[in-house]
């Protein structure tokens, strides 16, 4: 059936799923996925009702809203910014348009700095660059007390996220406005760097996934000639900010390592770990900052 047919007044729970078959172009099995995200989240109805209550009758507020998200949802909008809602690292995070929607990749780049300092017993200062929703440096700050935590980014909107994430998580981290591209020295040294900074060029944009084109062009995209430009960025600022043999932590283009490791030699750096992620693809990047 097609949605176009619904009559808004009283539909079983189980005619519902019919019509988010037929029309998504999915599986039975996505669709019904996506099906009991929406009715869970957005009209307050137990999925356990589509096997023990099939007649259960949605009401039209709930038929309206299921109804008017499947529209999206057939034009590729993601699920997770429709339901403000994306699990990072075992929580729960706010995601909206403003922000980047977190990755299983960048869960790894978080499990390799906290594994790292799982034994510590003294403060350490990290600053987390080009932050988005916060959900790295906020992962890392409520997961050990002696890592000190600041979090930022360039856009306003971006923070405005982060502090309902900080709120939401009862997080400490500090949260500050900071554009990469002006920064010189800060008010205070750190220990560790990490950051997942854009690294997608704009020629790249044809080969990403339909519902990439919701997320915000300025945490995906490099400049149009500089690919490793954030990069060199954050080396610059680790240069000043950084304290001696400090660490940096980084999320990269598996596609540009060999532009990676030139952009390398003009810093003073005497430790370089790559890292493959899940996929087998070298994405992640551990660097030992030497400062002369």
């Amino acid at each position: 059936m097609s949605y176009m047919d619904v009559k808004k007044n009283i539909m079983n729970i189980i005619e519902m799923r019919g019509i988010y078959r037929d029309n998504l172009s999915l599986t039975n099995n996505q669709s019904d996925f996506i099906y009991k995200i929406i009715l869970k989240e957005l009209c307050g109805i137990d999925t356990i009702k589509i096997a023990l209550e099939p007649n259960f009758n949605l009401s039209p507020e709930s038929v309206n809203i299921l109804i008017q998200k499947m529209k999206i949802i057939i034009d590729d909008y993601p699920i997770d910014y429709i339901i403000n809602k994306k699990n990072f690292y075992g929580n729960d995070f706010y995601v909206d348009e403003n922000v980047l929607i977190p990755r299983p990749e960048t869960e790894e780049l978080v499990d390799w700095l906290i594994d790292d300092h799982l034994d510590i017993d003294n403060k350490k200062r990290v600053i987390d660059l080009c932050t988005g929703s916060g959900c790295i440096g906020i992962s890392i700050d409520i997961s050990n007390i002696y890592l000190d935590v600041t979090i930022c980014d360039i856009s306003t909107q971006a923070l405005k996220v982060c502090e309902i994430n900080k709120k939401n998580l009862n997080s400490s981290v500090k949260i500050i406005e900071l554009d990469l591209n002006l920064v010189s020295k800060v008010n205070q040294k750190y220990d560790i760097i990490i950051s997942n900074p854009p690294y997608i060029p704009p020629s790249e944009s044809n080969r990403l996934d339909k519902n990439v084109k919701y997320e915000p062009d300025i945490a995906l995209f490099t400049p149009k000639n500089n690919p490793l430009h954030f990069y060199e960025k954050i080396l610059d600022f680790a240069s000043i900010n950084l304290s001696k043999n400090g660490k940096i932590y980084l999320e990269i283009n598996p596609n540009f390592i060999k532009e990676f490791n030139q952009l390398l030699t003009n810093y003073s750096i005497n430790h370089v770990n790559f890292r493959d992620d899940f996929r087998g693809k070298k994405r992640l990047v551990k660097l030992i900052f030497k400062h002369e």
